[in-house]
């Protein structure tokens, strides 16, 4: 019989809070009047996932990785 191997911290995504979020995807910087409410559109329509723990919205790290990921335009020299 095999036991199961247990979560460790290392295993769990880091949970970001709106502000923290808000700060990496520079919403506050970008001219925005209200970057809250962006951030509320993004998760709302399901561009950013999130959690509620105890009524806070927490965003795990790796649904902004994901967002920043897909929305992540290269470079084309035709646009020149």
């Amino acid at each position: 019989m095999s036991a199961e191997p247990e979560t460790t911290s290392m295993d769990m995504p880091k949970l970001l809070t709106q502000e923290e979020v808000i700060g990496i995807l520079r919403l506050d910087e970008i001219g925005l009047k209200y970057p809250k409410e962006t951030l509320r559109y993004l998760r709302r329509t399901g561009q950013i996932g999130y959690v509620k723990v105890a009524g806070k919205v927490l965003i795990p790290r790796n649904a902004v990785e994901a967002y920043i990921e897909r929305n992540t335009k290269l470079l084309d020299h035709d646009d020149d």
